[in-house]
């Protein structure tokens, strides 16, 4: 019992040379040549006792993260660039079409209402060639003819009740806070979220007993999950 057991041994060269103690192993079929190889993937663990190595790659991430992202003092993404002089034109082009056309619609003047659909497309189509995003207008439906367009409700269930909102201020950067030693500093924390559990699986993730598994809550918490996790972190 004194000796050494060869999986620890096994396990202390890896920890040594950085590598996952943990390896997810996984298989690769080429679909062209219908080769199959096994690959080893890390675990990606953030706490030591399970994984030493790749809870200090994770931990070196996160430096990285807060110090190149997190703790920046400007905006990352900085605002459009200005119009330019044929781009401007372009717009204004394209906006006395639209008011041609509405005259031509008061009037009931169908075969100019073509004619100038026909140009607004073009023009539009010479304004995303420039270099503009979005429309300027939606698109038009004559009024003598019925719209074949789909529609979604938009309609909310009146049982649902709104999710809790706080006013959203425009910026990325988080805030900076000055000590009164005149030193400044920008906290950040390390945030989990974790659902809770709709029955025991096995390794594979398929239950281990489907008859007491909540498939049905965990098909709801999908499908709320985003608008939930969106509304708390504009909450955070």
């Amino acid at each position: 019992m004194a000796l050494p057991r060869s999986i620890d041994v096994l396990k202390d060269i890896a920890i040594e040379y950085g590598v996952c103690v943990r390896p997810l192993a996984m298989r690769r079929t080429d679909l062209d040549t219908g080769l199959t190889e096994v690959i080893d993937l890390p675990c990606g663990a953030t706490r030591e006792d399970k994984c030493p190595p790749c809870a200090k790659k994770n931990r070196r991430l996160r430096q990285a993260q807060i110090r190149e992202g997190w703790h920046r003092a400007d905006e990352p993404l900085p605002g459009p660039e200005p119009a330019t002089e044929a781009q401007k034109s372009l717009i204004l082009f394209c906006a006395h079409l639209e008011f041609s056309r509405d005259e031509a619609v008061r009037a009931a003047q169908w075969d100019q209402v073509t004619d100038l659909d026909e140009a607004i497309r073009e023009v539009e189509e010479a304004i995303a060639a420039e270099g503009l995003r979005g429309r300027v207008g939606p698109p038009h439906a004559r009024d003598d003819e019925p719209d074949q367009r789909r529609k979604r409700s938009t309609k909310r269930r009146q049982d649902a009740p709104e999710l809790p909102r706080r006013k959203v201020e425009r910026r990325t950067v988080g805030k900076t806070y000055t000590a009164p030693d005149g030193s400044t500093y920008q906290p950040s924390m390390w945030l989990t979220l974790t659902l809770d559990s709709y029955g025991p699986v096995r390794p594979d993730g398929t239950p281990v007993n489907p008859a007491r598994y909540d498939y049905r809550r965990a098909a709801w918490d999908a499908v709320h999950f985003p608008r939930l996790l969106d509304r708390f972190w504009q909450n955070l």
